[in-house]
């Protein structure tokens, strides 16, 4: 079954809450796969914060409270005009977690992928 465990939880909503750019982050990359400059101008954050938030960094985002290692969001590198560009898109726990953490921050979005299988 897919889903995080309730401590994964617990954490998540305490990061939510700290910093608006995880919240933001789950929105923008709903529902296709987009680079960090697109995620960083449609919510209005610099692109470091947008990373560390997605990736984790040395200061400021830990690793392991990142989007990825919670398995909410995966990336993948595309060509686009003859440039490696690495885009993100959400996993289906990022989905169900941006539905149930969030809902009532932003709104619900909706439902069209609850049919993904993991």
């Amino acid at each position: 079954m897919c889903g995080l465990d309730e401590t994964s939880r617990i954490i998540i909503r305490r990061i939510f809450r700290r910093r608006w750019v995880y919240r933001g982050i789950l929105f923008s990359v709903y529902p296709g796969k987009v680079s960090v400059v697109e995620i960083a101008g449609s919510i209005g954050a610099s692109r470091t914060s947008v990373l560390g938030a997605l990736r984790g960094v040395s200061t400021g985002y830990r690793e392991e409270e990142s989007l990825e290692h919670f398995g909410l969001v995966m990336h993948e590198k595309q060509v686009v005009n003859g440039r490696p560009v690495t885009v993100y898109s959400l996993t289906r726990q990022g989905f169900e977690e941006k539905d149930s953490t969030c809902e009532g921050l932003y709104g619900s979005m909706p439902n069209t992928l609850k049919t993904i299988e993991c």
